[in-house]
C-alpha cells in the first residue's frame, strides 16, 4: 500500500512538472546532420541547385490527432506565416490535452532545416550543391515540396512515447517522376522537455537524411 501510494505521488509529481513546463512556447535549436568523410562517395562532376523550397503543411485548429500540426495561444488560424514556418511540435501533457508550440529558434525554419540537410545528403552522395551563377551549363535543378515535419508525443502510464515524421517530394528537372523522401523515428521518454523533442526531430532528421542520400546516389551512375 506504502509503495503504491508512494507511486501516484510521484506520478502526480511529474504530472504537475510536464504541464508547467508545456504551457509555454520553447524555441529550439537544431543541429543538421553532417555526413562523415566515409559516408561521402566519390564526385559525380555535377552540381545541384535547390531552386525553392515550399512549406505545404497544413496546420488544423484543435485536431484530435496529435501528429496533425497546430498551434496553440493565438491558433495556426490567427499565426503569421513565419511562426508556421518555425513549429516543429505542440506539448501535451501526460492526459494527451494539446498545450504549448516547439519552435526553431528566431532565424531558423523549416524550409532551411531541409535545405541544410538535403545538401548534406546530395554532396553525400557525390553531388556539388551550388547557387545557380555558380552551377555551370547543365546542373540538376530541384524543387522541393514539404508535405509533413512534425512530432508529437503520446502519454503512457510508464512513459512519453515520442515520435516524428518527415515527408517532402522532390521535382527534379528533366526528370520524370517525383522523388519523394520519408522519414519516421520513435523514441520513449520519461518527461517531456525540450531535449527531447530535440531529439527526437534530430533522430528523424538524420533518418532523412540516410534515406535522401540513398535516393540521390541512384539518380545518376
Amino acid at each position: 500500500m506504502g509503495k503504491t501510494l508512494k507511486l501516484a505521488t510521484l506520478l502526480s509529481l511529474v504530472a504537475l512538472f510536464t504541464a508547467g513546463c508545456a504551457t509555454n512556447r520553447s524555441e529550439v535549436q537544431l543541429s543538421v546532420p553532417l555526413a562523415t568523410t566515409a559516408q561521402i562517395s566519390a564526385p559525380k562532376g555535377v552540381s545541384v541547385v535547390i531552386r525553392s523550397i515550399k512549406d505545404e503543411r497544413l496546420f488544423e485548429i484543435a485536431p484530435s490527432d496529435p501528429s496533425i500540426p497546430s498551434l496553440g495561444f493565438e491558433g495556426s488560424a490567427n499565426a503569421t506565416q513565419e511562426l508556421k514556418s518555425r513549429a516543429i511540435a505542440r506539448k501535451r501533457n501526460t492526459f494527451g490535452k494539446a498545450l504549448g508550440d516547439v519552435v526553431l529558434q528566431e532565424g531558423k525554419t523549416v524550409p532551411g532545416i531541409i535545405r541544410e540537410t538535403l545538401t548534406t545528403a546530395f554532396e553525400q552522395a557525390g553531388y556539388k550543391v551550388t547557387p545557380t551563377a555558380e552551377a555551370g551549363s547543365s546542373p540538376l535543378v530541384v524543387d522541393v515540396r514539404i508535405t509533413r515535419f512534425w512530432a508529437w508525443m503520446t502519454p503512457g502510464f510508464w512513459a512519453l512515447t515520442f515520435e516524428a515524421r518527415i515527408e517532402t517530394d522532390l521535382e527534379i528537372q528533366g526528370k520524370d517522376s517525383v522523388v519523394s523522401i520519408k522519414s519516421y523515428a520513435n523514441d520513449s521518454r520519461q518527461l517531456g522537455t525540450d531535449s527531447a523533442w530535440i531529439d527526437i526531430v534530430s533522430k528523424g532528421l538524420q533518418e532523412y537524411q540516410a534515406q535522401a542520400a540513398a535516393r540521390f546516389s541512384a539518380l545518376l551512375p
